[in-house]
């Protein structure tokens, strides 16, 4: 008798993502950047699902808009796109003129209801991220 085993690796299903399903509260906060721009401080609606970030402030195609999105790994941690237009010079790194498009990379880490991440550029900014409790 020949008996074959098969070992598979250990593997979360993409099923268990779910549980960062849901409506997120978010902040994002930049202190003052070394080249003098201010600090400043924003929240924000984030949407999980299946295992997919959208969150997105002020209008598109507007100064002031943002959008942050990408996937959430079945661990927790993401990689994550904030792109969006500058505002007010005095906020934006190098003065940058209003209305002018930035891009970058956020790393982040979720749990269940909690969830951390940065980017970082001439300064570093931090996002906190908390699960909206449903009813």
């Amino acid at each position: 008798m020949v008996a074959l085993l098969v070992f598979l690796p250990s593997t979360v299903h993409a099923g268990d993502v779910a549980r960062f399903n849901g409506a997120w509260d978010a902040t994002l906060s930049c202190p003052t950047s070394p080249d003098g721009a201010k600090a400043f401080s924003f929240e924000f609606d984030v949407q999980i699902k299946d295992g997919v970030l959208l969150g997105k402030r002020g209008t598109e195609g507007q100064p002031g808009w943002m959008r942050l999105g990408g996937p959430i790994n079945d661990d927790g941690s993401a990689s994550l796109i904030a792109e969006g237009i500058t505002n007010l010079s005095e906020y934006a790194i190098n003065h940058a003129q209003k209305g002018t498009p930035y891009k970058h990379a956020v790393s982040a880490q979720f749990d269940a209801k909690h969830g951390t991440g940065k980017w970082i550029t001439v300064r570093t900014c931090e996002f906190t991220f908390d699960k909206m409790k449903t009813d």
